[in-house]
């Protein structure tokens, strides 16, 4: 990372980055589930008596906080800081979890649903990498000199 100027970025980029890194959570998180619910013969949620919606609502919570972080690790880039501020993404992470389980004992899931499932522990490495992989691409975006990536198809434009 260079020690001078920074590049200019818009809220509305940023924004575009948070909803990107929360599809990104989203995309491993299911991917994560269906791997565990595939090779555990589980669902992630098999308590009986739980409301269908119970367990999509805890994760929109899970994830609101998510963006809630990618905002504020932004504007702790935008400030001059340059590392990733990890306070935030342990917290989130944590939360996450403590978010599902305590959400779960909530809507009446069972103690195998929640604070001891393994679906629920993959919630804070998802949530860590996704903070990590929004610090890099938007600490690169403002700390580096280096152009947008491009398709190879462009790049032959160029050297013509």
């Amino acid at each position: 990372m260079t020690d001078g100027s920074r590049r200019g970025v818009t809220r509305g980029y940023v924004g575009s980055l948070i909803m990107a890194a929360v599809i990104v959570a989203v995309a491993l998180l299911v991917a994560t589930w269906g791997l565990l619910a595939l090779g555990m013969d589980r669902d992630p949620v098999s308590s009986d008596d739980v409301m269908s919606w119970a367990a999509p609502l805890v994760l929109c919570f899970a994830l609101a906080a998510l963006s809630l972080t990618l905002w504020q690790q932004a504007i702790a880039l935008l400030r001059g800081q340059k590392g990733p501020a990890w306070g935030h993404i342990v917290a989130v992470s944590l939360g996450s979890y403590l978010l599902w389980s305590l959400g779960g004992n909530l809507a009446g899931m069972s103690i195998d649903d929640t604070w001891v499932s393994p679906f629920a522990v993959t919630l804070v490495p998802v949530w860590g990498m996704t903070c990590i992989l929004f610090w890099a691409v938007l600490a690169r975006r403002l700390y580096t000199d280096r152009p947008t990536p491009r398709w190879p198809w462009e790049r032959a434009e160029e050297d013509d």
